[in-house]
């Protein structure tokens, strides 16, 4: 704990411009429990709060090394997004290709599930259905969306899901320079990301149960999760970890931690959004480089991105927070004038960095053993805020014993094998981030895809989604 201003997201600085609240208690002693959840982040709490609902009589605690929503989960960029990191033909080998499909129909179903959490509590977080666009700036971008918008009709998807858009009708939603065209989905909200969290953690307590805070766990055993002052004792205990996994010396190796980083302009004028539009507040997708912007309720723009810039570090150490490195916060600013000229004046107000958790499969999972009552869900490789809320829900029903839909679902499965021992996975992230960089750098001069990052994608067994 101890947090400098400069550690906290422009989310939590506008909750809390005085400085972070105080934590709540910390795990002491012993405490007895049906269910132990490790973390906090939206993971936690969406499996804590949907368990207290489905069974009031349950005993359930959260613990948490920070506070909550501290890590990725307040520090996202707000879209609540009907996406799962995963091709749907890798979904299908996890079960078939009528699982893969149910499995994205669900996933579309959780953004209004989300709506109607945020309605019910009252989670004042501006949840703005609006959908998402994913813009294409070049010939290439644009016939790679109009393949993957031919392969969601493959797919039994029609254009009520997605849909291209041609370069006027882009241009009438928002103003990007040089676009050709879009693929538009209508399954998506913009969010404040940290009062979400902020206000999801209150809702748990309000359900029933209870959050300690300031505890990091060290290790995860079958009955119990220890910390360095007490213990939490549950027939199900049940890791939301993330990216900070590999702090638990029970579990080295499960997850490894991207770094991600974020920029917030100031406040844009009237006539400054006059050019661009964006009335609709759609999300915002680019690629090459990747980014993902969001226009804010209060008339900014957030861009981020996964950053190949910021090299992994040896052990899965998680990079340390602050501010973006200058050389990461003056791409993003290159990227946002390079698609709103309109901008060039406009100050950026803050950056900020954060981690999020990759597995070895790259892709998202849920998993419960009843016979040692161990249980993970997570892996959404920055992906993580719509996904939560499904993985949550069905934790909730293999705890509860429940034959559901969503047990049945290809996103409960065994946990992905470990990744590689250390040297072996530093050296790897290495060339990977090398192949990447490069890549990116091209792509930056060059407007065309670089076979540099597809190269490392394949290297690291990563093949995105769709």
């Amino acid at each position: 704990m101890g947090h400098s201003a400069g550690d906290i997201s422009h989310w939590f600085a506008q909750l809390y411009p005085d400085g972070l609240p105080p934590a709540r208690p910390s795990l002491s002693g012993a405490v007895e429990a049906d269910v132990c959840i490790v973390g906090a982040g939206y993971s936690g709490l969406w499996t804590a709060y949907e368990l207290r609902r489905a069974d009031p009589g349950l005993k359930v605690v959260v613990v948490e090394a920070e506070i909550a929503g501290f890590g990725a989960s307040g520090r996202n960029g707000g879209a609540v997004i009907a996406l799962l990191q995963g091709t749907r033909e890798q979904w299908a080998r996890r079960g078939d290709r009528a699982g893969a499909i149910a499995l994205e129909r669900e996933i579309i179903h959780t953004v209004d599930e989300v709506g109607n959490v945020i309605r019910r509590e009252g989670i004042d977080c501006g949840f703005s259905k609006n959908g998402v666009l994913e813009v294409a700036r070049s010939a290439g971008e644009l016939e790679h969306f109009q393949r993957m918008v031919e392969r969601d009709r493959e797919w039994g998807f029609g254009p009520e899901d997605y849909a291209m858009l041609d370069a006027a009708q882009t241009r009438d939603r928002i103003a990007v320079a040089g676009v050709v065209g879009a693929r538009f989905s209508p399954h998506c909200a913009s969010i404040h990301p940290g009062a979400l969290v902020r206000g999801l953690a209150d809702a748990v307590e309000r359900a029933g149960a209870t959050i300690y805070e300031g505890s990091p766990v060290i290790r995860i055993d079958p009955g119990r999760a220890v910390t360095a002052s007490g213990e939490a004792r549950a027939r199900f205990v049940i890791r939301a970890t993330e990216a900070y996994t590999d702090s638990l010396e029970s579990h080295r190796r499960r997850i490894v931690p991207v770094h991600t980083s974020m920029l917030v302009t100031a406040p844009i004028p009237d006539e400054l959004w006059a050019p661009i539009g964006w009335s609709g507040r759609e999300a915002l997708l680019a690629e090459h480089p990747f980014l993902h912007l969001q226009h804010t309720a209060d008339r900014r723009i957030t861009i981020g991105g996964d950053d190949n810039r910021v090299p992994y570090r040896y052990g899965s150490r998680p990079s340390p927070l602050g501010r973006a490195p200058s050389r990461v916060a003056e791409m993003y600013r290159a990227e946002l004038i390079r698609l709103f000229p309109s901008l060039r004046e406009i100050g950026i107000e803050r950056s900020w960095q954060g981690v999020f958790g990759a597995p070895r499969s790259w892709m998202p999972g849920v998993h419960l053993d009843r016979s040692s009552g161990l249980g993970w869900l997570g892996g959404y490789v920055g992906e993580g805020v719509a996904p939560s809320n499904l993985a949550g829900r069905t934790m909730r029903d293999l705890i509860l014993g429940r034959d559901s839909e969503l047990t049945h679902l290809p996103l409960v499965g065994a946990p992905p094998r470990r990744w590689e021992p250390e040297p072996l996975r530093y050296t790897g992230a290495a060339v990977i981030g090398a192949l990447r960089s490069v890549g990116t750098r091209r792509e930056l001069r060059t407007d065309r895809p670089s076979r540099l990052i597809e190269l490392g994608n394949r290297l690291a067994g990563y093949k995105g989604h769709g």
